[in-house]
This record gives structure tokens, C-alpha cells and sequence, in this order.
């Protein structure tokens, strides 16, 4: 008893601590609320306040984030756009039922990845608010311009946050202290540092820099000259982990062989991060490439470290950032952005999954609060978007925590009435609690309680507290059960279900990774494709990995564990194979026979053991580093079988 009750203060202790530490964003956040908030009311009036938490759950995603300025007029444009549509939705039953089921799925499509969930949410909780309550023409039109300027009071504020950025020189990732970090971490391999000490630490910030090339990605636009930094960067912390992660190499160390080449390595890291002027880089470009004419080391897991390094290097002081055959920034054709999108339309991945599950739940609420037209029925839309989460686990938590929150809600919403008289007091009241609203956990009972509380307290005013209540607790029980039942019976994804996607997008993308070799051997393929491919497999490797380390029976465990580890070291061998053709590492005879042996990988991943013209053809090559890589690739991938 006295554990458990031990085990519970604890919780509140670091919870307390938690709100604490989210105070400063929470006051930030909840002054921008009550800017809008009170100056909409004094321009526009109180019917059209639905914009502002939207734009506050936007504001919250980029305050901490640097962005390209384009950023903002594409905020307000879409913002304006959704508003129309969101009109639209209001017209009759059959605009309500295409639009809650195209606009949401899109969105969730278009911005969120397994990788950032919730990236979906300011933009959906637009469409979705913007359209709870029905507006006449005239009214529309006063929204569309409280939406418009909303959305600008917004582009100011973040201007003005990413200036302050700036100017401190801070950015999401400082590009010259991450190239220090990892010629520290090979000095300390170098001179004998324990490799799980290491290892620990490069794949933590090559995860992070992953997630930055996620987060950079867009539908329309190649990758700008900082994403493609940040991908680069992600894949020298990426080769150092190969290297030390590698049996044959560990042993090598035993045995006495030689890597001050890790010292040289990290000498030119250093020479690289100091590079400043087009000059500077220059001079350091030329020095590597005369590191690689020069330095001779013996075939091995150390040569083909130390050869990727030196070209990764090259291309990061290119001046623009660029391979040897030209990287241009450019529009994508509308046939490659539609093609992208359509390959993610796949039932294994999480933004088909939930997209599909956002949609449904989305028009069967919302069409219910438009045909019935109840009092307060835009409070079940309301309550299902916010139960219904990317994550089961997750939305299930939020279905036990929001109906208890609303019910204490209720009641201190109620305490509240009876001593506020005056709107003034009332206002005052509500703009403190949705400032303590956003220092809680989201999720939470507590964020409940105080959203609850915000609700009604500001219901008070035009209708009967009890009423309200009991509408309040009905739409949020309501809306749960209809959670429930999609989450259960539309495309569920649970972790093992999720674990099991993970599972077939790893084994595919190491298919899919040879048809980049092919076409990088035939001609200019741009190094985003490789980017997001690369950082796609190492998240998903990351989720999955996570997953099946949490694996109760131990023989599965081991095996699944090993199983990853295979697909990874495949992965990796593939895409070094995929570096040195851009390099210009391979020979008019090479490549012929290289794009045999990818055009196979590419239809089997998994060669047969015996007779398979790929691993033939793998002992014809004649460059050591992409044989050293085809031989353990096909080693790997045998092991499969």
C-alpha cells in the first residue's frame, strides 16, 4: 500500500514539475490567445472566436522551429483556403460528406508522417472548428476576414520569433558543433574509447538530424540546400555507426590493424566545419580529393569508411551544396507530387491508416451536427477530433482521462458561475485558465478539467449552466463511443499491427533503394530522393526496433532483434554501394555489370542460394569498395533466409 501510494506521489511530483517547466511557453501561448481573443471581440464580436485556438495550436508547432519566410504566406493562404472549404461544408449534407472526408484525409496525407503525427492537427482543427457552427453569407465573410487577420497576427508573432532567432544565431541544429562532435567521437575511437560508449551517442544525433530532413520534407519542392545539409551531416553519423557497428572490424582492432585514419578523418571534419567563405571551401575540397588520390589503406571496413567519409565531406562544402552531376532546387512536376501521394496511399502505413479513420469519424459527427441542428451539437465534432488520436494506445487513454476531466469540469465550471456575475470577470477568468490549459500534458485529466471549465464558464453567458453540463457530458460520451468503434473496426493500429508495417516498408525499401542505384548509374537522379529515403529507413528502423526489444518471449525477441539488424546492415551496404556511384567511384565496366546485379537485388531482395546470377556477378567488379559492399550485402541478405 505504501508503494503504490509512494509510486502516485512521485507521478504528481514530476508531473508538478512538468507544468512548472512549460509555464514560460504556456504564458507565451496563452497571451497570443488573449490578443486574439480580445481584440476579435472588440472588431468582429463573440461569434467568431472559433479561429483562434487553431492558430494558437499552429503557433505552438513553430515557435521553437527555424522556417523558411515563404512559410508564412502559405500559412495564411491555407488557412483562408480551409475557411471557404469549411463554409462549403455547412451548405447541405452532400458538400458536408465529400469535404469531411477529403480535406482531413488530405491533410493528414499531405503533412504528417509516422514520424510527425500530429503535424496534421492545427490545420484539421481549422477546417474542423471553422465549420461547426453554420454561417450565412454575410457572417461567412466576417469570418473569412477574422481568419485573415488572425492568420497575419500569427505570420507577425512568428516573424518576430524567428528574427529573435536569428539574431541569436540559434537554429533547430548547429550544423559546425555536430562535424566537432563527431571528430571528437573517432579521435576517442581512435584512440580506443569503448565502442557501445560511442555508438550511443552518434546514433542519437544522426537520428536527430533524420528527423530534421522528415520535418524539411515538402510535397512540392525539392530539398533546399540546408535540408540537404542536414541529410548529409545525418549520413556521416550514419557510416560512423556502420563502421563500429561492424563484427569483421571490431576483430580487426583486436588484431592490431591500424586506424590512425580515424584521426586524419576527423582532422578534415574540422577542416570542413571552419570552412566559412566559397574560397575556404575551395581549398578544403581540393584537399580531399587529394586525401583521395593519395591515401592508401588496405580493402577493408576501415577503407570503405574512410573513402565515403572523404566524398560526404566533398559534397557538404560544394559551394552550392551539389553532387559531381549538379543538383538544381526546383518545382516538382505535378506528375511527381501525384505519384507521391499515391504510392502513400498503402494500408501499411500510418498516415493511410489514420487518415482513413480521421475522415470517417470526422462525417458521421459532423454530418450529425448539421442535419440535426441541436443545441450545442458542434460540441460532438469537437470532442471526436480531440479523442481520436494517431496512436490507439493513446486515443484510448484520452477516452478514460477527457470524460472524467469533463465531469470535474463541470463542477468547478459551476462553483465558477456562481460567484462571476460580470462578462468582464468571466473573460478574465477563462483567458487565466486556457493559459494554464497549455502548461498541461496534453491528453491529460487535468487539460480536460481546465478545457471543460474554459467551455462552460464562457456558456454561461447566453445559456443555463446545468443545461450546458449535461449537453457538455453527453456530446463528450457520445463522442467517445464513436471513437471507440471506428478505432476497433476501421484499420486499426495497434503496435503489433504498426510493428508489422514496419516490418514489410523496411524489406521494401532495400528493394526499392536499387532502383535509385540503377538510376543514378543511367543518369542524373537528384540527392533528395536518396535523403528521404534514407532518413525514412532509419526511423522506421528506430520504431520497430524499439518495439521488438519490448518483446516478452525471449527466443522471438532475439530473433526479430537479429532480423532488423540484417535489413539495417543491408540497408547501409546498398546505400554505400549508392554514394560511390555518385561519386564517380565506378567505371564504365562496372557499372554495366552493376546495374545487372541491382536490376536483380531490385526484383529479389533475397537472392537464392545457389545459381543466382547477382552474386555471380558480384565477384566481376572490380572497384574493392563497391565488391567489399555487393559481397556483404549478399551475405546479409542470404542470412535472411
Amino acid at each position: 500500500m505504501r508503494d503504490g501510494i509512494g509510486i502516485w506521489a512521485r507521478r504528481r511530483i514530476v508531473a508538478a514539475r512538468h507544468g512548472i517547466s512549460q509555464l514560460p511557453d504556456a504564458i507565451t501561448s496563452g497571451a497570443l490567445y488573449t490578443l486574439l481573443f480580445a481584440t476579435i471581440i472588440w472588431l468582429f464580436g463573440t461569434a467568431h472566436i472559433m479561429i483562434i485556438s487553431p492558430i494558437v495550436v499552429i503557433f505552438r508547432g513553430r515557435r521553437r522551429k527555424m522556417f523558411p519566410l515563404s512559410l508564412i504566406p502559405r500559412v495564411i493562404v491555407t488557412l483562408l483556403i480551409l475557411n471557404v472549404l469549411a463554409h462549403l461544408a455547412t451548405l447541405n449534407i452532400v458538400f458536408c460528406f465529400a469535404l469531411n472526408i477529403l480535406v482531413p484525409f488530405l491533410l493528414v496525407m499531405v503533412q504528417a508522417s509516422q514520424f510527425a503525427p500530429k503535424a496534421y492537427f492545427g490545420y484539421v482543427m481549422a477546417f474542423v472548428f471553422l465549420e461547426l457552427r453554420p454561417l450565412a453569407l454575410d457572417d461567412f465573410l466576417v469570418q473569412l476576414a477574422v481568419t485573415a487577420y488572425a492568420a497575419c497576427i500569427l505570420g507577425a508573432v512568428l516573424l518576430v520569433m524567428r528574427w529573435q532567432r536569428v539574431r541569436e544565431g540559434s537554429t533547430d541544429f548547429n550544423l559546425a558543433e555536430s562535424l566537432e562532435r563527431l571528430a571528437s567521437l573517432l579521435d576517442r575511437l581512435a584512440d580506443g574509447a569503448k565502442v557501445v560508449d560511442v555508438h550511443s551517442e552518434l546514433t542519437e544525433i544522426e537520428r536527430d538530424y533524420d528527423r530534421l530532413c522528415i520535418n524539411d520534407r515538402r510535397l512540392i519542392r525539392t530539398p533546399d540546400a540546408t535540408s540537404l545539409r542536414y541529410h548529409l551531416v545525418a549520413t556521416l553519423f550514419q557510416r560512423a555507426i556502420y563502421l563500429i557497428d561492424d563484427a569483421s572490424w571490431q576483430r580487426g582492432v583486436g588484431e592490431g590493424l591500424s586506424i590512425e585514419a580515424l584521426h586524419d578523418v576527423a582532422s578534415m571534419i574540422r577542416q570542413v566545419k571552419a570552412a566559412r567563405t566559397p574560397e575556404e571551401r575551395a581549398v578544403v575540397h581540393r584537399c580531399l580529393q587529394m586525401m583521395l588520390d593519395m591515401v592508401e589503406l588496405p580493402d577493408g571496413r576501415i577503407r570503405v569508411f574512410f573513402r565515403s567519409i572523404l566524398h560526404i565531406l566533398m559534397l557538404i562544402v560544394s559551394d552550392p551544396v551539389i553532387r559531381p552531376r549538379g543538383l538544381k532546387q526546383r518545382i516538382k512536376p505535378a506528375r511527381e507530387s501525384v505519384e507521391r501521394l499515391l504510392m502513400s496511399l498503402n494500408p501499411d502505413t500510418f498516415q493511410f491508416r489514420f487518415a482513413t479513420r480521421l475522415a470517417i469519424v470526422m462525417t458521421l459527427t459532423c454530418s450529425f451536427s448539421l442535419l440535426t441542428g441541436l443545441n450545442h451539437a458542434y460540441w460532438l465534432p469537437l470532442n471526436a477530433f480531440l479523442l481520436l488520436m494517431p496512436s490507439y494506445e493513446e486515443s484510448s487513454h484520452r477516452m478514460v482521462t477527457r470524460p472524467v476531466g469533463t465531469l470535474i469540469g463541470c463542477f468547478v465550471s459551476f462553483l465558477v458561475v456562481q460567484v462571476l456575475k460580470d462578462p468582464i470577470e468571466i473573460y478574465v477568468f477563462c483567458m487565466v485558465i486556457i493559459t494554464l490549459l497549455y502548461a498541461c500534458t496534453p491528453g491529460s485529466w487535468v487539460q480536460a478539467i481546465f478545457a471543460t471549465s474554459f467551455a462552460l464558464t464562457m456558456c454561461s453567458l447566453t445559456m443555463a449552466e446545468t443545461t450546458a453540463m449535461a449537453l457538455r457530458v453527453l456530446y463528450v460520451c457520445l463522442a467517445a463511443l464513436i471513437v471507440l468503434a471506428v478505432n476497433r473496426l476501421v484499420m486499426p493500429s495497434t503496435k503489433e499491427r504498426i510493428y508489422a508495417g514496419n516490418r514489410r516498408q523496411l524489406f521494401e525499401t532495400c528493394r526499392s533503394y536499387w532502383g535509385i542505384v540503377i538510376d543514378s548509374i543511367d543518369g542524373d537522379i537528384e540527392l533528395g530522393q536518396a535523403a528521404d529515403m534514407l532518413s525514412d529507413f532509419h526511423l522506421i528502423y528506430e520504431q520497430a526496433y524499439s518495439y521488438a526489444q519490448e518483446i516478452d518471449d525471449e527466443a522471438e525477441r532475439t530473433a526479430e532483434c537479429r532480423h532488423l539488424v540484417t535489413l539495417w546492415h543491408m540497408f547501409s551496404e546498398v546505400e554505400q554501394i549508392e554514394y560511390l556511384v555518385l561519386a564517380g567511384e565506378v567505371d564504365g565496366r562496372d557499372s554495366v555489370v552493376l546495374r545487372q546485379v541491382a536490376s536483380r537485388l531490385g526484383d529479389k531482395v533475397v537472392p537464392a542460394q545457389r545459381g543466382c546470377l547477382a552474386v555471380a556477378l558480384a565477384a566481376e567488379i572490380r572497384s574493392d569498395e563497391i565488391r567489399y559492399a555487393l559481397v556483404h550485402y549478399i551475405e546479409n541478405a542470404l542470412a535472411l533466409t
